[in-house]
């Protein structure tokens, strides 16, 4: 008996909220609001219970505008609930979305920082290596810059600057002598790679 008329109860309840009245409205917030919250907040698994209690809120207005689509309090119930799930799920696809445009936005950052940084340390090399050819003595330097500036072999030097190949060879190896004892590791590394 006390059960049926319980039953009685929150369905006139239902049939009042059904029909606009807000006080109906107010008792179903209060009656469901911090269960929804709890629940919304242990599926998005968030540490901030904003964010639950805006998906609710906003279950909430959704419910006021299909008002005249309920009968019963269960099926207020079951809207609620099937609503903050789907909700918290769309806020999770999106949460996911979002942090794969991030992760591949820094992915995409990562790159271009490692490839500003590669020409950064390439171009410091090469300022490197040609500010140092510059101080070599003339004949030196002069064979130097063709090979790394102009990127001429040892037949084409010689026939640039009217000289033999065995002069190339010695005016390359004494400018070599001479870089190794003034450039970093790197700088003379990277100038014998690129002889």
């Amino acid at each position: 008996m006390m059960k049926n008329l319980e039953n009685m109860t929150q369905d006139f309840l239902a049939l009042r909220f059904a029909e606009g009245d807000q006080y109906a409205f107010s008792e179903i917030f209060h009656k469901f609001q911090p269960a929804l919250v709890f629940f919304a907040n242990r599926l998005i698994s968030s540490y901030n219970l904003n964010d639950a209690e805006e998906i609710v809120q906003d279950i909430f207005v959704k419910l006021y505008e299909k008002r005249t689509s309920f009968k019963t309090l269960e099926s207020v119930k079951a809207f609620l609930y099937i609503s903050a799930k789907n909700a918290c799920l769309n806020r999770i696809a999106k949460e996911k979305v979002r942090l794969r445009r991030f992760d591949h936005y820094i992915a995409s950052f990562d790159e271009s920082e490692d490839n500003i940084l590669k020409n950064i340390i390439y171009s410091e090399l090469i300022r490197e290596i040609s500010s140092e050819i510059d101080l070599l003595p003339t004949k030196c330097a002069q064979i130097m810059k063709q090979f790394f500036e102009e990127d001429k072999n040892a037949k084409e030097i010689a026939e640039d600057l009217n000289i033999t190949v065995s002069t190339v060879k010695a005016q390359k190896a004494r400018a070599i002598s001479i870089l190794k004892k003034r450039l970093s590791g790197a700088g003379i590394a990277f100038l014998l790679i690129n002889l």
